[in-house]
Parts: C-alpha cells; structure tokens; sequence
C-alpha cells in the first residue's frame, strides 16, 4: 500500500480551519456577554424609569411621617411591574428637602431640612444572565420635588377706603395726578398676574433675571399693564383692571430712579423671593395694586416726607398730612417653614412710617374767657412713628381641592410712638416730641402740650391666621384680633386723657403781671379747649388709619392679604 503524503497546502487549510473556529467560538462568546450586557443595561433602565415614577409620586403627599408619600411610591412601583417584596429586590422610600442651598450635589437632598418638599427613592434589582457570567444587581436612585408656594403682603381692603386718600397718596408718592375711581382700584386689588407673566413682560427667560431687572417705576407700571394684558389667570375683573393701569401709565410717572424688581439683602426691591429653585415661582400670583404701592414706597424711601391731599376729611376741618417713607413694605414670595439657620423663609413686613399731621381750627372763644369778641386759630400738630411689623408663612397644606388647602401665616404688629409736638422744619433728620408744641397763641396768652404715648404691641402678641386655597373669596384678607391698648385709636384716646391730667396743658403769657390771672382763669381756658382737641383726637384713627394701611403700616392689627397658594407640580430632581 503506498501512502500518500499530506501536501504543505492541506496542513495550511486545516490549520486556517482550527483558527476559523476559534474566532467563531470567541465572537460567539463576545456576542452572548454582549447580549448579557444589554439585558443588564436594560434591567437598570427599566428599573430607573420604575424609581422615577415611583418618586414623582410622593411629593404631593410627602410630610414627616412620610407614610402616604411611601404608599404612593411603592403603589406606583406595583403598577410598573416592581415589587419590593420579590425575591432579590428591595425598595427604600425616604421625604426631606432637595435645597441646594442647604445640601451638595448631584442630588441636594437630605432628611433633616423643613419643610419636606422632596421623595428620595432607591430600588435594587437581581438580574440573572441569559448565557453567561454572574448574577448582577442594579441599582437605581431618583429625587422628585414639589414646591409649595405661597404670596402675600401686609395691607389693607379698600371697601371702607374711599378714591380720595388713594389716589391722594398715589399722586403724592408718584409725582402723579391721578385721579382714580374706588372701582379701578379695587380691580387692580382684586385682579392677579402670575410671575410667570412678568418674566414675558419683561423680555426675560427666567424669574432670576426678572429680579435683576432695574426699571424706574414708570417702566413698572407698564410692566404690570402688559403682564395683565396677557396672563393666563381668570379675574373677573381684568378689563376693569386693565382699564385702571392703563390710566396709571398714561399719567406719565416722573423720575429716573432705578427700582429693582428683586429684593435683596442690602437693597429694597419690588418683590422677595424666597425659594431654592426660583423658577419655582413661575405659577405664584401678585396683585398689580400692593406691587404699584410697593414700587411707590421704594421710590420715596428715605426722602423727605410729602404732603398728601385729597379725600382728607376731619369732621369738616382742615388738616395737613405729611408722610415720608423710612423703610419700604416688603410683598413675600416663597415656601412655608424656617431656614438650616432657624429664620422664617419667607417673610413680608410693613413700612416703616413717620407721618406729621397739623389740625388747624378757629372754634376756641376766648372772648368769653378774656372778655372781647377775639377767637384764636388751635393748632394741634401730631407726629407719628410706626415701626415696622412682620408676616411669615409658617405652614402649608396642598390636600385636596383649593377650598381644603390652607396657607397659615404668622404675624406681629408694628410698634407706634404718637405725641404731639413742633413739627420738624428738617423731615429727614431724627425726629422726637421732646419740645411742647403751641397749640394756641393770642398774644396775651400761649397754650402748649408736650405729650408723648406708646402704642405698642409685646413680641410675645404673635398672632396666626390661616387662609384657604381659593383665590378672590372672602378670607383674602385676614385681620389681627384687636390688642387692648395697642391700636392708634387707644392711644389717642390715651393722648385725650392726658389733656386733663395735670401738666397736659401749659399756659402762660407774655406779660409777666397777667400771669396769675391767667392761673385763675386756666381751668376756664381748658374748659374750652378739652372739648375741641377730645373731639378733633377721636376723629384723627378715621384720617391717618387708611393713610397708614395704603401705606403697608398697621399698629396694633395686622391685615394680611394673602394673594395665592400655589401647589407645586411634581418634578425629577435628579
């Protein structure tokens, strides 16, 4: 038998052969690790889209206890086809805060901050391969947040105020002539426009930029008139508003001064924001007539006070009111709960006010007294400080339709010092009734009074009112109970008593050797006055109350106007 020899060429083949299906097996390999690799990559995906659902079901509901946000999220889980329960998977559900100013990235979570806005989920999975290697598990994280946020300023209804000291304070803040129905004002009082609509208005992409944005207030009136020409919002009274700040901006507003529409720190501005995310505040509403006041406020801070007319009215005698505006009101924007540092988040406060008002009327018969026919003019000037009070939004609660979620609102009234004095011939300079005021002079006879009364409210008469969810009803406006003692009107009734008192009244001449006749006559001369200045005193809480109010300045009471609860939507934070 004769064998055959195996050609170099065969060997080669078989060689190539053996090498071919090497590879083959190592692609085959590749292919199903590859395969295994898609199914883990999958798993995670599916199982971050199940975390994220399952997140973005808690926020509406999360609190501390946490246990309806858990129900939520593990309900939303279930319903994508994860169970906790199963074998190699588990689930945690945690609420907290997402703050990035209180928390580092990625996720600016954490357990302890208040309020709770935020669901942190964490969900594992057990993924077995298809074809080859290990038992893998994947894990998935996800943060879903919900705002609650909630407007408001301390003011005041316009129902009991007449057009008259409105517009005259306006025009006298403004450098305007204004000359406004009560309905306008109250369709602008009544009517809301959504931040959201003043970022369009001002040509803005986001509320940061809004609040960085500067315009004198003429630029913010017609600010306003744009964003009440478009918003989104249903007022019953938009056309009348409309109507009445188009006629604000036609009044062509004087001056060049800059007004930002953010406040800050150190600087006053048109509105406070006080939230994480402030595009946050896109939904929350204001009412065009507290940001006029507002703007005008901030344009008279710290200059001399201003004469105010029109529509001041003391039982048919004359008075002149002067006000000047120390410190601006401040309207708030924001959540609910204090800070990592124990303050109040969000916080609005009333102005700081000095008013000076000078009662003139010739009524006093001092010929009866001093025989002749003469009567004098009584001059009875009064000075006014108001101090500034403080609202903050303590709590939150979005359950339920808007006439069950409630907003409460904590609040202290501002302090007040009255007395009766000289009026400062220097409105700017520090101010006191340390000197007696002449209330009367008849050349033969001077009468003064120095008298000075504290209307004040203690720190410990911190009051809470609480609001419902629903725009434009009848608990917009909330007011204080009454403090004994505390109100403007108690402590000119305090400032009435004093009259009698000894020493309320000084009277003295000008001519030495009359001088004990006037002691004999004195209790005649008061007689006569007490009875004009009781009178006059009694009636001054019916001109400088709405003054003050339509200033953002309260004593004694507070009025919160609570402009709007919004109930944030659910969003993935990380």
């Amino acid at each position: 038998m004769i064998k055959r020899k195996s050609s170099p060429a065969r060997a080669r083949q078989r060689g190539a052969a053996s090498t071919l299906a090497a590879i083959w097996i190592v692609v085959a390999v590749a292919a199903l690790g590859a395969i295994d690799v898609g199914n883990y990559f999958f798993a995670r995906r599916s199982l971050q889209s199940v975390v994220d659902l399952a997140a973005s079901a808690g926020p509406q509901v999360a609190d501390a206890a946490c246990t309806r946000a858990t129900s939520a999220a593990s309900g939303s889980a279930s319903l994508n086809n994860f169970s906790a329960s199963a074998q190699g998977n588990s689930m945690t559900v945690s609420c907290g805060r997402w703050d990035p100013t209180m928390y580092a990235a990625p996720d600016y979570y954490g357990m302890n901050g208040a309020p709770v806005n935020a669901v942190k989920v964490v969900a594992t999975r057990t993924v077995q391969p298809f074809f080859i290697g290990p038992t893998q598990t994947v894990s998935a994280t996800a943060v879903a947040r919900a705002t609650n946020i909630g407007a408001f300023t301390i003011g005041t209804t316009l129902a009991t105020i007449g057009p008259g000291p409105i517009n005259g304070l306006l025009n006298a803040l403004l450098g305007t002539n204004l000359n406004l129905s009560l309905v306008g004002y109250q369709g602008l009082a009544n009517t809301r426009v959504k931040i959201g609509d003043l970022v369009t208005a001002a040509g803005v992409g986001t509320v940061d930029q809004l609040l960085a944005t500067q315009l004198t207030a003429a630029q913010i009136a017609k600010l306003m008139l744009t964003a009440l020409q478009t918003t989104t919002v249903a007022n019953a009274q938009l056309s009348t508003a409309i109507g009445a700040m188009q006629t604000i901006v036609n009044a062509n507003i004087p001056g060049n001064q800059s007004i930002a529409l953010g406040k800050t720190a150190s600087s006053p501005g048109l509105l406070q924001v006080a939230l994480a995310n402030t595009q946050s505040a896109l939904d929350a509403t204001i009412s065009p007539l507290d940001a006029l006041f507002v703007t005008a406020e901030i344009a008279q801070a710290g200059k001399a006070a201003v004469n105010v007319a029109g529509g001041l009215n003391l039982l048919g005698i004359s008075a002149a009111l002067q006000v000047q505006v120390i410190q601006p009101p401040v309207l708030a924007v924001g959540e609910a709960g204090k800070d990592a540092s124990g303050n109040w988040r969000t916080m609005a406060s009333t102005a700081q006010v000095r008013a000076y008002l000078n009662v003139s009327v010739a009524t006093i018969p001092l010929g009866a007294i001093l025989g002749g026919s003469n009567s004098a003019l009584l001059n009875l000037p009064l000075y006014v400080d108001v101090g500034a009070g403080q609202a903050w939004l303590t709590s939150t609660s979005c359950q339920g339709a808007p006439a069950a979620r409630t907003s409460t609102i904590g609040v202290i009234s501002g302090l007040a010092n009255v007395c009766v004095g000289n009026l400062p011939t220097n409105t700017l300079a520090p101010y006191s009734c340390s000197s007696p005021a002449t209330l009367l002079n008849a050349g033969v006879l001077t009468v003064t009074m120095a008298a000075n009364v504290s209307a004040s409210v203690p720190k410990s008469a911190a009051a809470s009112l609480t609001f419902n969810g629903v725009v434009g009803d009848s608990d917009d406006y909330q007011s204080t109970s009454v403090t004994p003692g505390a109100t403007l009107a108690n402590g000119l009734q305090t400032l009435s008593s004093s009259l009698s008192q000894q020493g309320g009244l000084v009277i003295t001449s000008s001519i030495g050797l009359l001088q004990p006749v006037l002691n004999l006559v004195s209790p005649l001369v008061l007689n006569a006055l007490l009875p004009v200045l009781s009178t006059i005193l009694a009636g001054l809480d019916q001109v400088l109350v709405p003054v003050l109010q339509l200033l953002g300045a309260q004593v004694g009471v507070s009025t919160i106007h609570d402009l709007s609860l919004t109930c944030g939507q659910s969003q993935l934070a990380y």
